[in-house]
């Protein structure tokens, strides 16, 4: 029986083995990562390895969506490989050629981001490019009698609305992976990076519920929203002030990435020295020692993530990424908050 909520999950390839039988149960779609743009072309001849454990996950769970994730992390590249049609087709044949090989039930295109570095023309490119991959992918899936799918992922912000054609793109996709974290970092002053809602005198003021609304209001469907959440954290060193427990205090750094989950609920938590607050607005937790500001999702914050779903009626939610939880606890969290 189908899910009533997308349970997605993000795992880099290395990361296939350590994926459960209860998890693979447990997941509607998984997106391997990554794809990287090369040579104009998609290549995995650095993940390939490990696609061997996919046919594990499909025994374990054959209900199980499991995508190829393609670009990332800011990775140049498919601007130049959708440039004019020859290219653009034959980028598009490379990437179906490793979904046919390898049996993936679709394709999840994180291009980050059209546009960023000031070639605007990259706004209809990506248009055409997710054109051509559902037109691809329909076509497999009259071949294969299965449904193949397309998403994205999606950056929380205005500035990730003016950059795309969203009123075209999103009827051709299943559903967005909107990237709810890293909404604060690489910048000051401390903050959080995966909040729910907006805290409270925030200089800097964003939230997931803002990353909705803005889809929402560009006509996006509620229940093609899935919101992210954060197995991993944002640090702040050398924080000026212990006022407001460090929150939104001038730091030496600027945010970047701290330990992930498995590191802060084994070590952090544990500490000493580290002191754990929640912000009952925000719906955020956070780390600090007086010299180190940490932000990250915790269970708690998953809860009221899942409710919020559930009350918006959006599609679901997913995270990033798989390895960093080690414990098991942010997996759990997601998959009680949905569906029990």
């Amino acid at each position: 029986m189908s899910k009533p909520y997308v349970f997605a999950g993000y795992t880099v390839a290395s990361g296939l083995p350590s994926i459960t039988e209860s998890q693979a149960k447990r997941l509607t779609h998984l997106n391997v990562a990554f794809g990287i743009v090369k040579d104009k072309l998609i290549s995995v001849e650095a993940i390939e390895y490990y696609f061997r454990f996919i046919p594990r996950l499909r025994a374990y769970n054959p209900d199980l969506n499991i995508l190829l994730s393609t670009g990332g992390g800011n990775q140049i590249g498919h601007g130049e490989a959708t440039a004019d049609a020859e290219s653009l087709a034959s980028f598009v044949e490379s990437t179906m050629d490793v979904v046919r090989k390898y049996d993936f039930d679709g394709i999840d295109c994180d291009w980050e981001f059209p546009g960023y570095y000031g070639n605007k023309e990259e706004k209809y490119q990506h248009t055409a490019l997710l054109t051509a991959y559902r037109n691809e992918l329909d076509q497999y899936a009259k071949e294969r009698g299965r449904k193949c799918w397309l998403t994205i992922a999606a950056a929380a912000g205005q500035w990730f609305l003016d950059d795309v054609e969203m009123e075209k793109i999103h009827p051709m996709l299943d559903f967005m992976n909107l990237m709810t974290y890293d909404l604060r970092g690489w910048a000051q002053p401390t903050g959080h990076h995966t909040n729910l809602y907006e805290p409270e005198n925030a200089p800097i003021k964003f939230s997931t519920q803002k990353g909705v609304e803005l889809l929402l209001n560009a006509g996006v469907p509620a229940q093609k929203i899935v919101i992210g959440a954060a197995f991993y954290s944002r640090r702040w060193d050398g924080v000026k002030s212990s006022e407001n427990h460090g929150l939104h205090q001038e730091a030496e750094t600027d945010g970047g990435f701290g330990p992930n989950y498995t590191e802060i609920a084994l070590i952090y938590e544990k500490s000493p020295s580290f002191v754990k607050y929640f912000d009952e607005t925000a719906k955020a937790p956070w780390l600090f020692d007086g010299y180190s500001f940490i932000s990250y999702d915790d269970p708690m914050s998953l809860h009221y993530k899942a409710e919020y779903v559930k009350a918006q009626s959006l599609g679901g939610m997913m995270y990033w990424q798989h390895t960093a939880d080690a414990t098991g606890s942010l997996f759990n969290a997601i998959y009680d908050g949905l569906f029990l």
